[in-house]
C-alpha cells in the first residue's frame, strides 16, 4: 500500500547523520543514488518500502506536520532502546522514553523521537514481556 515516506529537511547533511544512525539499528541501509537534495533508506527499494528526506521541492522551509508520525516495527525491546539512543546521539530529541504506556496494550513497548528538523518518529515492539527482557 505504501511506496515510500518522505520527510522534509532544512539541513540534509544533519538529517543524513541522524537517519543513518537510526536506520542502521533497523538494518535499513542508505539507498544508492542520493543527491545534494535528497537521500533514501530501505533494503527493498523495488518493493516500495523506502524512507526519504529531502529539501522541499517548492523551495520553502521544511516544517513539521502537527499530528504526523511514522512508526517502525522491530523485533525486541533492546532494538527500541538502541533506536532511541542512536537518535539522541545524532541530533534527535526525546519525545517519549522507551517503555510501555498505560494507554496502550501492556505488551506494546515503544519509544518516540523527533529528528533534527522536528519530525516525530516512533519505534515499537509488540509482544513485550518484562520478565524476558534482559535489559541492555
Amino acid at each position: 500500500m505504501r511506496l515510500y515516506t518522505t520527510y522534509g529537511t532544512n539541513d540534509l547533511s544533519r538529517a543524513i547523520q541522524f537517519y543513518d544512525a537510526i536506520f542502521s539499528v533497523l538494518d535499513q541501509p542508505r539507498l544508492p543514488g542520493w543527491s545534494k537534495d535528497r537521500a533514501g533508506w530501505g533494503s527493498h527499494p523495488d518493493a516500495g518500502t523506502g524512507f526519504w528526506v529531502c529539501t522541499p521541492y517548492d523551495g520553502g522551509a521544511a516544517s513539521v506536520g502537527n499530528g504526523t508520525m511514522i512508526a517502525f516495527p522491530v523485533g525486541s525491546a533492546a532494538q527500541v532502546r538502541h533506536f532511541h539512543s542512536a537518535g539522541l546521539e545524532h541530533g534527535g530529541t526525546d519525545a517519549g522514553a522507551p517503555g510501555t504506556r498505560d494507554c496502550y496494550a501492556p505488551d506494546f513497548y515503544v519509544a518516540y523521537l523527533r529528528d533534527p528538523d522536528g519530525n516525530k518518529l516512533s519505534c515499537f515492539y509488540y509482544h513485550y514481556d518484562p520478565a524476558k527482557d534482559p535489559g541492555d
